[in-house]
């Protein structure tokens, strides 16, 4: 039974991320498509994309670390929480350096005084400390549930997960840089 929920789910991710987006989805788009041209992955948010992402790699781990159906019921919810607590730590890292960037900028009007840069830095060491010590335990929990050899596929497994969706990313943004842009309207 879960074989055929996993290549259901398998499939689905695989159709979302490279297929044209429903109609329903298309929709809730605020820059309709035009020309005829219907939406595609590269359209959907950021955060939406992460999401099949996601999926793709607990799909994918089942069969990369030869889980069986047991062991990857105990698999799936820890990893998703390593998952999860991953991209919470980094979202916090990224906002704590974005308002490091807007305080220092050169550029802008008004900066910040020093306490007030110390203060974000000092945030952003504790971000990066706690996260270290918040994705161990996490992994630890994985590896709670794999033999060695698994632990160590996981390790592998991971590196690739990670250099595919940047391959990803990059393809997305190669191509929405070599869309051709939109011709305005002719009036009728």
């Amino acid at each position: 039974m879960i074989q055929i929920v996993r290549s259901t789910i398998l499939v689905g991710l695989l159709g979302a991320c490279f297929m044209p987006v429903t109609p329903a989805l298309a929709q809730r788009q605020q820059a309709p498509a035009q020309d005829g041209q219907t939406q595609s992955a590269q359209d959907l948010p950021p955060r939406e994309v992460q999401r099949l992402l996601d999926g793709y790699a607990v799909i994918q781990g089942q069969e990369f670390l030869g889980l069986d159906d047991s062991q990857f019921a105990q698999f799936l919810p820890k990893f998703r929480a390593l998952q999860e607590t991953r991209r919470r730590n980094e979202t916090e890292r990224l906002r704590l350096l974005q308002e490091l960037n807007r305080m220092t900028n050169p550029r802008a009007a008004s900066q910040s005084g020093d306490n007030d840069v110390r203060d974000r830095l000092r945030m952003l060491r504790e971000v990066e400390g706690r996260a270290v010590g918040e994705i161990q335990k996490a992994r630890e929990a994985v590896d709670q549930t794999l033999d060695v050899r698994q632990q160590a596929r996981f390790r592998v497994f991971e590196e690739q997960v990670e250099q595919r969706k940047f391959q990803l990313l990059m393809q997305v943004r190669q191509n929405r840089a070599n869309r051709p842009l939109a011709r305005p309207q002719q009036p009728q």
